[in-house]
């Protein structure tokens, strides 16, 4: 399938599937995470900016899981720990995207971004799903299940700089917070939840 094929017409219910839509929700502070266009970052890459925005779902909210540049997962195929994947970003059709060596322009921590379109992605776009483990009571309720589930707690780590997906109170403009890649985990600033609601 092309990129352009994955229009995230189902929304996640339990199981989360290639091609889903979803929205990631940051534990600590409850912002979901947003993009939206012509919001580009002034310094460093120049890339439109990613940050945790409001405490609603809104179509700007919204990311589809797409196959690893080259990955054979069919659309609908269930999600583990330890996949990697890339994250299309519904509104604008870029992806969650990162590099080295660019801080973001708050922290200084690396910059995380939406960048590209159906056509263009690289490997700065992947992303493997690990579970949140530091949760002893809610891993229980899962047993030894692997599978990535709407409500359980996960962390994103970018393959090629191996920093976890980041958010924090630092506000990146007047109401939104700064998202960024930084260390290696597991901080509880690095935890997400697949949510619609508060």
């Amino acid at each position: 399938m092309c990129d352009s094929d994955y229009t995230g017409d189902n929304r996640a219910d339990g199981a989360i599937r290639i091609g889903d839509s979803i929205c990631l929700k940051h534990n600590m502070t409850g912002r979901f995470l947003t993009s939206v266009p012509e919001y580009n970052y002034e310094g460093g890459s120049g890339q439109q900016v990613v940050f945790a925005g409001g405490w609603e779902a809104v179509p700007e909210t919204y990311f589809i899981p797409i196959p690893r540049l080259g990955g054979e997962a069919e659309c609908g195929s269930e999600i583990n720990f330890g996949d990697i994947i890339r994250l299309k970003h519904s509104a604008t059709r870029t992806n969650l995207h990162s590099h080295a060596e660019i801080g973001s322009p708050v922290t200084g921590q690396q910059e995380v971004t939406c960048y590209g379109d159906d056509e263009i992605s690289d490997e700065n776009d992947e992303w493997i799903v690990e579970q949140w483990t530091y949760d002893e009571d809610e891993n229980a309720q899962y047993e030894d299940d692997n599978t990535w589930y709407t409500g359980r707690s996960f962390l994103l780590r970018h393959v090629l700089t191996g920093v976890t997906l980041h958010s924090h109170d630092e506000l990146i403009d007047s109401d939104n917070n700064e998202v960024t890649g930084y260390g290696d985990g597991p901080d509880e600033n690095d935890r997400w939840r697949v949510a619609f609601e508060q």
